[in-house]
């Protein structure tokens, strides 16, 4: 059974700056606040006014706290004194509550290429191109294709039901006056420790490739269309659309919704708000909102 004195061990392992208030307790498992069990975890939200002694089962518990939040921990709880509680709590949920799954090569799964690293797991049906690149410790669950030359950083999760390497939209009138599809050889490139949402759309670049840079994280059922570029630890939220050509820089959050036209740049710092619609280019650290986007403050 697991105890407090090991999970703050651990932490100090890791050096992170924690203090801890209380008697040592075993701690069978994670818990919310608004369903909390005997001998769980939990954590409270920076900034949130709660009452530990409202809590059913308090007593027996450990909370993760903000060390700046005092009204909370003037009582005889057990609790665990930090910065950020949120990083520390799921650390804590990560190390100790997760459980792995088994590293395999599922056999319904059509895997094309050699150039796999070690601890690769592939989930069920999908199907994997010959020029794709899978680096160490990649995760893939079920029903995903890869269809293109991609190469996939180590650490990367791609989710269920992801399409990677199709075609994008891309067209041309010919002398005929018809529509005539504009040919795609370039492939993708993901960085390390990408995360890509289920049932989310990457397409390949036309003549070069379509970039995802390191620490992104992409969430279900967006559309990144060909040749975007998308800079370190960018956030793209749910239902969002990036147009061809676009440049996302580092650390840009898009929230749930938004759209960026093709070819325009979104400039690092940036957060694009829920719904809007990016039709020009945007410097660096602003906010915007609204259709068309305007910036709302720095």
């Amino acid at each position: 059974m697991l105890s407090s004195d090991v999970i703050c061990q651990y932490l100090k392992e890791k050096d992170f700056d924690i203090e801890y208030q209380g008697k040592s307790i075993f701690i069978q498992g994670v818990s919310a606040l608004n369903n909390t069990r005997e001998n769980t975890i939990s954590w409270i939200k920076q900034g949130k006014v709660i009452d530990l002694n409202e809590i059913r089962y308090s007593q027996n518990m450990l909370f993760v706290i903000a060390r700046e939040d005092k009204h909370i921990y003037n009582s005889c709880h057990q609790v665990i004194k930090c910065n950020n509680p949120k990083e520390i709590f799921f650390e804590i949920v990560k190390e100790f509550f997760v459980q792995n799954e088994d590293e395999e090569i599922c056999a319904d799964s059509i895997v094309c290429t050699e150039k796999i690293g070690n601890h690769v797991s592939i989930g069920h049906h999908c199907f994997i191109g010959k020029d794709v690149t899978i680096e160490d410790n990649v995760v893939i669950n079920n029903n995903v294709s890869i269809e293109c030359p991609t190469v996939i950083g180590s650490g990367s999760i791609i989710h269920s039901g992801v399409v990677i390497g199709s075609d994008g939209y891309g067209y041309y009138t010919s002398k005929a006056g018809k529509s005539e599809k504009v040919p795609h050889i370039g492939g993708v490139v993901i960085g390390k420790n990408v995360e890509i949402g289920a049932n989310s759309c990457i397409d390949r670049g036309t003549i070069t490739n379509t970039v995802i840079g390191n620490y992104v994280k992409i969430d279900n059922l967006c559309h990144i269309a060909h040749n975007v570029e998308i800079g370190e630890n960018a956030m793209i939220i749910a239902l969002s659309l990036l147009g061809g050509s676009c440049v996302i820089e580092e650390n840009v959050y898009i929230a749930p919704g938004a759209t960026v036209r093709n070819q325009v740049s979104v400039g690092r710092n940036t957060i694009v708000g829920m719904g809007a619609v990016v039709t020009k280019s945007i410097a660096s650290n602003k906010v915007v909102m609204g259709v068309p986007a305007h910036e709302i403050k720095k």
